[in-house]
């Protein structure tokens, strides 16, 4: 899949868009570290800031609406397969805000064999703002260094294409699609949804990956002591900690 095959055009528009906008925001004034699966924030150069809220629409009905709807069908075309959503999450790219390195999904997603991710541009998308980069035609797991990433002469053999999106575009990203981004040089925010979904009968969904990821963060990070936002330890920026803690499962954000 190239990026110009994977790109789509305007699957968020008009009044909808601008409630994904609005939700964003709302989402984003979460506090850090009050959401059960993760409300992260980095440093940057201009303060601190959220750079990533994960399970999104486990508390969140109109985010819930998206992931289970237009983007649930986008993924399943794509696929090829009837889909379930097991996954999706918000990254905040605020000017300044950190880049992460080249990975492939499918290594991040314990148990998993196929997967398809939906990025559903929420601001604009360019090689200054820090959009992705895709390398196409890779159909195996690549060698990767302790953090899970793409081991430096791998990358380099590589040939990258950027995916520059406008608001409610969206691109399709298979598990084995390597691809990367780089830090916000604009001064304004580059905020993106991804869903994540796996075939309807691969026994893959949203439980299953959800305690996966939270044994396997708490034993990388054990490890090697490494910030993560999710199990691989791709994520370039720097970590604000935080000791806010919600009540278990609950959503108490409103």
């Amino acid at each position: 899949m190239t990026v110009g095959s994977a790109v789509r055009r305007s699957v968020v528009g008009g009044h909808d868009l601008d409630a994904l906008q609005a939700w964003a925001a709302e989402v984003e004034a979460w506090p850090a570290g009050s959401h059960r699966w993760g409300q992260y924030a980095e440093r940057t150069a201009i303060g601190e800031a959220i750079c990533r809220t994960e399970n999104v629409s486990a508390c969140h009905a109109g985010i819930a609406g998206l992931t289970r709807g237009v983007l649930e069908d986008v993924a399943g075309s794509a696929l090829g397969v009837e889909v379930v959503g097991f996954k999706d999450k918000i990254n905040y790219k605020q000017p300044g805000g950190a880049g992460f390195s080249p990975h492939q999904d499918l290594a991040a997603y314990p148990g998993a064999w196929r997967v398809m991710s939906v990025l559903v541009a929420i601001d604009e998308c360019t090689t200054t703002s820090g959009c992705i980069w895709f390398a196409s035609g890779v159909e195996e797991l690549l060698p990767t260094d302790d953090r899970g990433v793409v081991v430096p002469d791998v990358v380099a053999s590589l040939s990258w294409s950027p995916a520059e999106l406008a608001p409610g575009d969206a691109v399709c990203i298979p598990g084995l699609t390597p691809h990367y981004s780089q830090a916000n040089k604009s001064t304004a925010a580059r905020r993106v949804l991804v869903a994540s979904y796996a075939g309807r009968g691969d026994g893959y969904d949203r439980e299953r990956y959800y305690r996966a990821r939270e044994q396997e963060m708490a034993r990388a990070s054990a490890g090697d002591d490494q910030f993560r936002i999710s199990t691989l330890g791709d994520f370039e920026g720097i970590e604000v900690s935080s000791d806010a803690t919600g009540p278990g499962d609950a959503c108490w954000h409103r």
